[in-house]
């Protein structure tokens, strides 16, 4: 039994206990991440928890595109039944001047891509947004292409919705920063490629939002997280 195993074992046979020595918690037979020892009261037979070390690999995706640049970051990537999905934003930085300061050559853009087997991706010409005077690209939202709200899709994060009672046609889910008024704003799709703004406000405005701002369901507190 590998180590990841033997914790997931330990877990299940409802031997976690909670950090400050409550009752047991019984998870049955969902997955749980373990970071810490809160779920755990004990490590058994050599058991220990350790991070996944990742493995250099071969280039998955080479964004060579005029509308992705040099600057292809904030990826968001999930399996979706047989497919893999990727959203990621993309910018061109041109850094000049005297102290050097980045400037982007055009505006924030929302790219998708796809897999079958989450190695080899493919960027289908969407024919959503257009890029110098073309739709030819896989580009899925930009700033011009949400009305309703001032959106900068700089620092963007996709997932998709499990709660059962998500409506279809926000079955994916985004979010953007904005302003006016400034903050953090949920974009809906039915298909995962056109979005539109869930709500011309904010779900949330306090905090900088400066970095991948990520969300998900949690089917255990029954509530977005």
């Amino acid at each position: 039994m590998n180590d990841i195993a033997a914790v997931a074992a330990v877990a299940t046979l409802g031997l976690a206990l909670q950090a400050f020595g409550g009752p047991p918690i019984h998870i049955g037979g969902r997955l749980e991440l373990m970071v810490d020892d809160y779920l755990i009261e004990e490590l058994r037979g050599g058991a220990q928890l350790r991070l996944h070390p990742p493995v250099r690999r071969d280039v998955a995706m080479v964004t060579d595109a005029p509308w992705e640049g040099n600057a292809c970051h904030y990826r968001s990537v999930f399996q979706d039944g047989d497919l893999y999905r990727m959203y990621y934003s993309a910018i061109q930085y041109v850094t000049g001047g005297e102290e050097s300061k980045a400037l982007a050559s055009h505006p924030w853009f929302m790219a998708y891509a796809e897999s079958r087997d989450g190695i080899h991706w493919t960027k289908p010409e969407l024919g959503i947004v257009e890029f110098n005077g073309s739709k030819a690209n896989n580009i899925v939202v930009s700033a011009a292409s949400v009305t309703g709200a001032s959106v900068d899709p700089a620092h963007c994060a996709v997932f998709k919705d499990a709660n059962p009672d998500c409506p279809p046609d926000a079955r994916y889910k985004a979010l953007l920063v904005g302003s006016k008024p400034r903050g953090l704003y949920a974009l809906k799709s039915a298909d995962g490629l056109h979005f539109s703004l869930l709500s011309d406000k904010p779900i949330l405005t306090k905090g900088a939002f400066d970095s991948q701002n990520l969300a998900f369901w949690d089917s255990v507190r029954q509530e977005y997280r």
